[in-house]
């Protein structure tokens, strides 16, 4: 070894220059640009290594082939963990941004247009009075669900409310279908169709009412047709008939099936029918020279049939005193007089057996029931001399 100072050479084992006594340096200057070098070149090695082994399958390294060209590794992109790495994440930012936007933008959107929030803001607006307002939001529920009574009925109240009374009844005839017993439809379809002028449908929907209450509704609207004091059906006795109706108005009915409105006769007293099948036909006329719809009840008198009393014993001579016996059916009355009058009209109430009358005398007998009912006269000549 030689001094570094004077270029002395050193025997082994010496530790300063026998020469200039200068101190021997047994370790190597430290450079700090070869130890990175070296720290390189190790990396690039450790990375090689891990390239091949990345996928556990060892994948030896293809030697470049000698010639005039000079050898350049293809760079592909896909292969690339960190351009991978990118990519991938670019998506997941992409699909979180979308997420984020439906959440602030999509969802909301879709729940203020939702059925129930577009019927909220329609009962909110008809409750401010904010009636043309309103008809747009329910207008935007019926695209939602065109069956639901609520819109269908809301869409009828404004409709009236905006004073358009041709949908109003369009969509109110809607509702009453749904709901037919509903007296606030009524209500409003009687003044859509007075508006309107429509006495066909006024009278239509007085026809369709379902109780006496809803029809009561259209006493201020039309005129309501004539009352009978019986109904129609059979009965088994005369009948007098009385026609009313409201505000004094004026009736005329016809008895042989033709239309009173233009062959009626003005009622002025009782109706009496009498044994048959009747056709009654009413109609009301009012002040104003309107008439009401044309009513008709049918009436089948059967009067009921007595039979000529039973009397007993028969007509004929007696010599002893003998007592006369009328057999009476259940619910009814006999009367007799010994004149030969008519004894339905002046006769004696029989009430038990009575005796023959000295003479000769003509026995009259009847029978009537409870509804007035007149049996066939009975007429005996009996004669008594004791």
């Amino acid at each position: 070894m030689k001094c570094k100072k004077c270029g002395a050479e050193i025997e082994s084992g010496f530790v300063y220059c026998p020469s200039c006594g200068e101190s021997i340096q047994l370790v190597p200057d430290y450079n700090v640009l070869e130890e990175e070098l070296l720290s390189k070149v190790v990396e690039d090695k450790d990375k090689a290594k891990d390239d091949r082994f990345a996928t556990g399958v060892y994948k030896p390294v293809a030697k470049p082939v000698v010639n005039n060209t000079k050898y350049e590794p293809k760079k592909n992109c896909s292969t690339n963990p960190i351009i991978r790495n990118k990519d991938f994440l670019k998506k997941i930012v992409a699909f979180l941004i979308i997420v984020i936007f439906g959440m602030i933008f999509i969802i909301p959107y879709i729940g203020s247009h939702s059925y129930d929030s577009i019927m909220n803001k329609a009962v909110g607006a008809e409750t401010n009075k904010q009636y043309a307002k309103a008809l747009g939001y329910y207008e935007e529920a019926y695209e939602i669900d065109n069956t639901s009574f609520e819109v269908i009925y809301g869409l009828g109240r404004m409709y009236y409310q905006v004073k358009d009374y041709t949908k109003a009844s369009e969509f109110l005839e809607q509702a009453l279908e749904i709901e037919p017993d509903n007296k606030n439809i009524y209500v409003a379809l009687i003044d859509c169709y007075t508006q309107l002028k429509d006495t066909e449908n006024l009278h239509l929907l007085y026809e369709s009412a379902p109780n006496e209450e809803i029809a009561g509704l259209f006493s201020s609207f039309i005129t309501m047709p004539p009352e009978f004091s019986e109904p129609g059906g059979e009965y088994e006795e005369e009948l007098l008939l009385e026609l009313t109706s409201s505000d004094k108005n004026q009736i005329f009915y016809t008895l042989n099936g033709k239309n009173p409105t233009t062959s009626g006769k003005l009622f002025t007293k009782a109706i009496k029918l009498t044994e048959g099948t009747t056709e009654v036909k009413a109609v009301a006329l009012n002040s104003k020279g309107e008439y009401s719809e044309v009513v008709s009840e049918t009436y089948t008198i059967t009067a009921v049939k007595l039979s000529t009393p039973e009397v007993s014993p028969k007509a004929g001579s007696y010599t002893e005193q003998v007592n006369i016996s009328i057999t009476v059916p259940a619910g009814c009355q006999a009367y007799y007089s010994w004149d030969g009058s008519d004894p339905s009209t002046s006769g004696i109430k029989y009430s038990g057996p009575f005796p023959i009358i000295n003479g000769a005398s003509v026995l009259s007998v009847v029978i009537k029931d409870d509804k007035g009912n007149v049996s066939p006269l009975y007429r005996g000549d009996y004669i008594y001399n004791p």
